[in-house]
């Protein structure tokens, strides 16, 4: 929203046309590549390193269309809901591609975890005991556990999806939570240690971690060899793990908090065993013979 907001502050409802909105996406600017270019350059500066150029990468077509299919959505709910427009532009959402799903080993992923210091090692054995997103980890607190019952809840205003999570806390969960009582009253997750900022700022020793630091998180990644690969995609591995052993996709979307079973859909190549029962219709075909690959010669099909 705040892409649109800054885009179209002042300008009335009316007057926003088709050609001004694509105009206005084919101007986005990619924030996260000059966020992480902004880290580089104050890593460079403490290290007295050159410091590196900035390079423009472009925006996703994902990320066009979600904004995309927001403003189409406002427009009609001006036009039909709110009877502001008359009629509302038409807006194209181009097509997304699947987006891919990558996911680590257990041996991966335990890897992963060896090389991460603490309190980030204690996030991300979190982040693949539950699925929770980073943000959502990062800004837990213990009002939002109950250690008893073994659950926790991410607010509506806290979720994607806009809804209330509940969180099933298994043992490897509730170990990790109980790792980190009295470190802090409020959060859950927390700096121990004092630091210093690139620009020579001591900060306290007792501190709120933030959602936006990946210099642990890249480190980590470096030292266990593993690429391509961001914070998110733990969430990728623990929906993984789970579809493999067997977990409905139905019972995963209300673990994980989707808004749809669509959205889920991307880990059902990962179990395919709901369709054996289907696909043993062909032994009948061979009367009960399953060809031998070692063997040669034609499969004799039962008459």
């Amino acid at each position: 929203m705040g892409f649109w907001l800054e885009y179209f502050g002042g300008v009335r409802l009316k007057d926003i046309t088709e050609a001004n909105i694509y105009t206005a996406v084919s101007k986005m600017k990619n924030r996260k590549a000059k966020e992480r270019w902004e880290s580089h350059v104050k890593a460079a500066k403490k290290k007295g390193q050159e410091i590196p150029a900035y390079e423009e990468v472009p925006v996703s077509v994902a990320t066009k269309a979600k904004h995309l299919a927001l403003m189409k959505a406002l427009l009609r709910a001006a036009e039909r809901d709110w009877k502001w427009l008359e009629k509302a532009p038409v807006i194209k959402i181009p097509p997304v591609r699947d987006r891919r799903v990558r996911w680590l080993e257990p041996h991966e992923a335990q890897r992963l975890v060896d090389e991460c210091p603490d309190p980030l090692q204690s996030v991300v054995k979190f982040a693949l005991s539950t699925g929770l997103r980073r943000s959502n980890i990062i800004n837990l607190e213990w009002s939002q556990i109950d250690m008893q019952r073994q659950v926790a809840w991410i607010h509506p205003d806290q979720s994607k999806s806009s809804r209330a999570i509940g969180v099933a806390l298994n043992e490897t969960a509730c170990k990790v939570l109980r790792d980190q009582i009295g470190n802090h009253s409020k959060w859950v997750f927390v700096h121990t240690k004092p630091s210093t900022n690139p620009d020579g700022k001591v900060m306290p020793k007792v501190r709120k971690m933030r959602v936006d630091d990946n210099t642990a998180w890249n480190s980590a990644l470096k030292r266990a060899g593993i690429e391509n690969f961001r914070f998110h995609d733990l969430r990728h591995t623990w929906a993984s793990w789970l579809v493999q052993s067997g977990v409905p996709l139905s019972i995963l979307q209300e673990m994980g908090g989707w808004e749809s079973i669509e959205m889920v859909r991307r880990y059902a190549h990962l179990a395919p065993n709901h369709l054996t029962e289907h696909a043993r219709q062909i032994d009948a075909i061979f009367g009960g013979c399953v060809p031998n690959p070692s063997q040669s010669g034609k499969l004799a099909i039962a008459k």
